[in-house]
C-alpha cells in the first residue's frame, strides 16, 4: 500500500511538473501548451500555433480561412515549417505550403489581468524569403521586459502575392494579389482575440517589421481591413521601391493599370503564369496553377519580383499617398533606416559605365534620370558600384521613409525618426548596412559576452522599442532623449554610442528623388 501511495504521489508530482512546464492556454481554436524556458521568470514560448487554415488545394490564392478547432491540448513545442521559397541552404529549414502559424513568448501565461503590451513581429525578405522564427528573432528579451512578443509566418512570393485576371474574376471583391498581407491581418485578428490569455493587452498592440516587414507595416497602416487591430507601429527600413536586379523599379503597382513603365499587377501575373498555363485562360488557367507543387511555383525561371498591389480593397492607394492624405491609422509611429542600407546590396550594384547607370535610372525616372544620377557621381566601375549602393540607400529606403514621416503631420499621433549608424561588428567596412539593427533590437547578438559595449547598446535599443510599445513614446528615464519628428526641423535620433539628435536626414537627396518620383508615379 505504501508503495502504491508513493507511486501515486510520484505520478501526481510528475503531472504537476509537466503541467507547469507546459502551461496550457485557451485560444478560440482550443488549448495550447508551450515550453518553459526559464522557471524563475515563468518565461514560456508557444511555437507553431495555427492562426488560419492551411492555404493549400482550393485555398491557394484565396483569403485565409479560420483555423480548425481541436479537442484536448495541442502541444506547441516546435516551430512550424516555413513558407515555400528558394533557400540558399536547404538544411536551414523545411518548407511547406501549410505555413500560417505564429509564435508567442510570454512570462504571464494564463494571466489575462496582466495586460502587458503586445508586439507583433513581421519579418522581411523582399516578400519572397525568410520566416518569423529565425533565431535572430527570438522573443525572449522582449518577454523578459514584460512584453508579449508574437512572430508570424505569412505566404511569400507568387504563392502570397500573385495577381491574375483569373483570380480577380473568382474573387467576391474582384481583386487578386496581397494574400500575404491578408495573412498578416488574419494573424492580427487572432492576436486581438486570443492574446489576453497569454497575459497581453489586446488594446495595446504594436506591429513592427523591417525591410519587406516595414513595407507590410506601412500597408497595414494604410489598409481599412486592419483598422483597430493595432495601436502603435514601428517601420524599420521600409522597402518601398526597387529590386536587387533592377536599380529603379516600383514594387507597389496598381492591379489593372501600369505604374510608370511597369505593367499592372494582373499583367505581370499573366506574364509569369504563361510558363505553366500556355493555351489556357481564365478559370482553366487558375485550375492548372492550383495543381502545381509549391516547389514548381517557387522555382520558376528567374527572380520573382514580388509586388504589393494597389487593389482598392486591401490597399486603396500607395502608402505614401494615403499618409500624405492623412488617411493612415492614427497611431504613434516610429520610422527609421540604417546609415548604409545599400551596402547590403553591394554585390548587386555592379555598373559598367556612367551611361549604364543613367539608363538604369531612366527606366523609371525618364527625363529626370540625369537629376537623380547627379546626386551620385562616379565613372569607374568601383565608383559606380558605390554610387549604386548610395542610390539604393536613398531611393529604396530613406526617401520613402521620409514620405511616411511627412504624412504623419496630417494626423494627431506623433512620429519619431531614427538612423541606425552603428557599424557592422563582423564586416566594419560595410558600415551600417540594411538589417544591421535586427540583432540589437531583438537582443540576440552573437558572442555577446565578448562584446560588452555592443551588448549595452543592444539593451538600450531594445528598451527604446519596448518603451514605445508601452506608451507610444520611446523616451524613458536615463535614456538620451528622442524628439518628435516635425516638418520644420525634421529631427531624428542617430542611434550609435553618441545618440546625437540631428535634423534633416539626406534632405537634398530626398528632395530630388521626391520631385523625380512625383512626375513618374
Amino acid at each position: 500500500m505504501k508503495r502504491l501511495i508513493s507511486a501515486s504521489l510520484f505520478l501526481v508530482s510528475v503531472f504537476l511538473a509537466f503541467g507547469e512546464k507546459r502551461t496550457p492556454v485557451s485560444t478560440q481554436s482550443g488549448l495550447v501548451s508551450g515550453v518553459l524556458l526559464e522557471e524563475a521568470s515563468s518565461l514560456h514560448v508557444y511555437r507553431g500555433i495555427p492562426y488560419a487554415a492551411p492555404p493549400i488545394g482550393d485555398l491557394r490564392w484565396r483569403p485565409p480561412q479560420p483555423a480548425a478547432k481541436w479537442d484536448g491540448v495541442r502541444v506547441c513545442g516546435t516551430f512550424s515549417k516555413v513558407p515555400p521559397q528558394k533557400l540558399r541552404d536547404s538544411a536551414k529549414a523545411v518548407i511547406s505550403e501549410d505555413c500560417l502559424y505564429l509564435n508567442v513568448w510570454t512570462n504571464r501565461a494564463q494571466k489575462p489581468a496582466a495586460k502587458l503590451p503586445v508586439m507583433v513581429w513581421i519579418h522581411g525578405g523582399g516578400l519572397n524569403t525568410s520566416w518569423g522564427h529565425k533565431s535572430m528573432y527570438d522573443g525572449a528579451a522582449f518577454a523578459k521586459r514584460d512584453v508579449v512578443l508574437v512572430s508570424i509566418n505569412y505566404r511569400l512570393g507568387a504563392l502570397g502575392f500573385l495577381a491574375h485576371s483569373g483570380l480577380s474574376a473568382e474573387s467576391e471583391n474582384g481583386v487578386s494579389g496581397n494574400y500575404g498581407f491578408l495573412d498578416q491581418i488574419a494573424a492580427l485578428k487572432w492576436v486581438k482575440a486570443n492574446i489576453a490569455q497569454f497575459g497581453g493587452d489586446p488594446d495595446k498592440i504594436t506591429i513592427f517589421g523591417e525591410s519587406a516587414g516595414g513595407t507590410s507595416v506601412s500597408v497595414l497602416c494604410s489598409s481599412p481591413l486592419a483598422k483597430g487591430l493595432f495601436h502603435r507601429a514601428i517601420i524599420q527600413s521600409p522597402w518601398m521601391f526597387g529590386y536587387i536586379d533592377q536599380l529603379a523599379a516600383p514594387n507597389i503597382v496598381h492591379l489593372k493599370s501600369k505604374t510608370a513603365n511597369t505593367p499592372s499587377s494582373e499583367d505581370l501575373g499573366l506574364e509569369w503564369a504563361k510558363q505553366h498555363t500556355e493555351g489556357l485562360e481564365g478559370e482553366a488557367a487558375i485550375k492548372k496553377l492550383r495543381t502545381l507543387s509549391p516547389d514548381a511555383v517557387v522555382r520558376t525561371v528567374g527572380y520573382y519580383r514580388t509586388r504589393a498591389t494597389v487593389d482598392g480593397h486591401v490597399l486603396p492607394d500607395y502608402p505614401a499617398a494615403i499618409f500624405a492624405a492623412g488617411k493612415q491609422a492614427n497611431v504613434p509611429t516610429l520610422i527609421g533606416t540604417t546609415k548604409d542600407e545599400g551596402n547590403y546590396f553591394f554585390n548587386w550594384t555592379k555598373i559598367a559605365s556612367r551611361v549604364e547607370f543613367v539608363n538604369k535610372l531612366a527606366k523609371h525616372y525618364g527625363d529626370n534620370a540625369d537629376k537623380v544620377a547627379a546626386l551620385y557621381p562616379g565613372d569607374t566601375p568601383k565608383a559606380l558600384q558605390i554610387a549604386g549602393a548610395r542610390f539604393v540607400t536613398d531611393s529604396w529606403f530613406v526617401q520613402p521613409a521620409r514620405q511616411l514621416l511627412e504624412g504623419m503631420s496630417k494626423i494627431s499621433s506623433t512620429a519619431y525618426q531614427y538612423q541606425f549608424s552603428r557599424p557592422s561588428h563582423k564586416y566594419p567596412k560595410l558600415g551600417s548596412p540594411h538589417a544591421i539593427e535586427l540583432t540589437y533590437v531583438f537582443n540576440t547578438l552573437s558572442n555577446s559576452d565578448q562584446r560588452p559595449a555592443d551588448q549595452k547598446f543592444a539593451n538600450q535599443i531594445t528598451d527604446y522599442w519596448v518603451q514605445f510599445a508601452r506608451t507610444g513614446n520611446p523616451n524613458h528615464k536615463d535614456a538620451p532623449q528622442w524628439p518628435v519628428y516635425d516638418l520644420e526641423q525634421r529631427h531624428y535620433l542617430n542611434l550609435d554610442e553618441d545618440y546625437e539628435v540631428r535634423t534633416r536626414l539626406k534632405e537634398r537627396e530626398c528632395d530630388v528623388i521626391d520631385a523625380a518620383s512625383s512626375i513618374t508615379r
